[in-house]
Order: C-alpha cells, then sequence, then structure tokens
C-alpha cells in the first residue's frame, strides 16, 4: 500500500476505533440495523465478538436486503432478526410517523420512513446504524459523473442536510418509541478523519464508495461481504414499490 493511502487508513482506523469503543465495551444489549451491505457490514464484523448483539433487517417478503442480510448474518457470524414490510405496515408507518415526515424531499421521506420502520421493529432498545457512509464517501447515485469540485460541493451539502435535518429526525423518532440509535460513522472525529480523504479518491470511479469498501477489506471485512452491491434502503427493502403501490389521496 502507497505510504500516503497507509497514513489516510491509519487516520480513519484510530477514528473509527474511538467511535466503536464504547458499543464494543458496553455490556447492554445492542441491535444493528443491518442491510447486508458494506456500511453495516463493517459495524458487524467490528462486534463480531460481543455478547449481545442481534442484526435486524427490515424488507418486503423475498427483498435483495432480506436475502442479503440474513446471508451476511451467517458469514459474520452474529444471530439476525427480520422486520417483515407489508403494505398495511407501511400504511401505519405513513400516518405514525407523519409530524417527522413533513416537509421532506420524496427521497428523504422513504429514507427516514424506512429508518423509522426499521427501528420500531427492532428488538433491542439501543440501536447502531451506519448513517453518514453515503455522504462522506459518495455512495448515492448523484454523485455519478460529476467532477471533483461538483462532487466535493454535493457532498458538503449532503451532510449539511444530514446533521440539520435527518438525523435529528431520525434520532426523535427513535426516542418517540422509548429506544436510541446511535451513528458511528457520524462520530465528528471520523467525519475529520473521512474529509481529509482527497475527493479524488473518494469519487465512485465505476464503483459507488470504493475508496471505502478498500479500506473496509483492510481492517479484515471478507471481500464478499466489502463487495456486495447493494441497492438505497428505500429500494432493496421493497419499501419504494410499496409506497407507489398504495393509493393516491384524491383532490
Amino acid at each position: 500500500m502507497p505510504p500516503d493511502l497507509r497514513h489516510l487508513h491509519a487516520a480513519l482506523d484510530a477514528a473509527f476505533e474511538e467511535a466503536m469503543r464504547p458499543l464494543i465495551q458496553s455490556r447492554e444489549p445492542i441491535g444493528l440495523l443491518f442491510s447486508g451491505g458494506v456500511d453495516s457490514a463493517l459495524l458487524a464484523w467490528e462486534l463480531r465478538s460481543r455478547t449481545g448483539v442481534v442484526l435486524s433487517t427490515m424488507g418486503r417478503a423475498g427483498s435483495p436486503d432480506l436475502r442479503a442480510g440474513e446471508e451476511s448474518a451467517a458469514r459474520v457470524g452474529l444471530p439476525w432478526e427480520k422486520v417483515a414490510l407489508d403494505e398495511s405496515l407501511v400504511v401505519r408507518a405513513l400516518d405514525r410517523f407523519s409530524t417527522e415526515l413533513e416537509g421532506l424531499s420524496s427521497l428523504s421521506r422513504s429514507i427516514l420512513l424506512a429508518l423509522a420502520i426499521a427501528i420500531e421493529g427492532a428488538t433491542p432498545q439501543r440501536l447502531v446504524c451506519g448513517q453518514g457512509v453515503d455522504e462522506l464517501f459518495l455512495g448515492y447515485a448523484h454523485y455519478r459523473n460529476l467532477s471533483e469540485l461538483g462532487a466535493a460541493r454535493r457532498s458538503q451539502e449532503d451532510l449539511t442536510r444530514l446533521r440539520a435535518t435527518d438525523w435529528p429526525r431520525t434520532q426523535r423518532i427513535a426516542a418517540g418509541l422509548g429506544k436510541e440509535v446511535v451513528a458511528p460513522y457520524l462520530a465528528p472525529s471520523f467525519e475529520a478523519a473521512a474529509t481529509q480523504v482527497p475527493i479524488a479518491l473518494r469519487l465512485p470511479d465505476g464503483l459507488p464508495k470504493r475508496f471505502f469498501r478498500e479500506w473496509a477489506m483492510s481492517r479484515g471485512l471478507p471481500p464478499e461481504l466489502a463487495r456486495r452491491p447493494k441497492k438505497a434502503l428505500q429500494y432493496g427493502s421493497g419499501l419504494d414499490a410499496l409506497l407507489r403501490s398504495l393509493p393516491r389521496p384524491g383532490p
């Protein structure tokens, strides 16, 4: 590995280990919102030797996320539970979480709704999620074909929205359900280390989150988990299809 990459990986390692330490050292049960993608797979890998961890995957019957979640959980060796998604659950969730969903773009709304359903359905009271990686390591489709300057600006815009709007709403939803949700990738030290990685290295270059995937493998994450193709949560879970199938409200 070139010296500059070793330095960047070492900085990420130190920040990530600092963010994960309270979770690893805690003895209380924790749940990991687990889609089987690289973001949550790395968290599961780091927690695999800790007792009291359950991986929780939300999805419609036969959805890619349920298949990936169950397969990846077996590979990591941690207990797994599923949160079954269907039309009636989506309708109830739209009503229950309507206040927090209000005023969001359709994309942010579907992501937050997916997280709300996953949080409500997970068994443990303290939950861990992989929020922040797509914004820091350019995982969204809208980063494709952007220049370095354009990608840097869009990443900062997405991070600002996540911190100011989407993440506080997620935390309020969890609190309203009597739960707590934490995001190690949003720890200030990890965000600082991630943003020190030159934007040129974070560009997708044909594979979303390429730099993050390579770093995850340097920490021991098996390649089949690090390289697994992954749809966005609202698509991989089947939520988006369910939302589109619901009757539209009348005039």
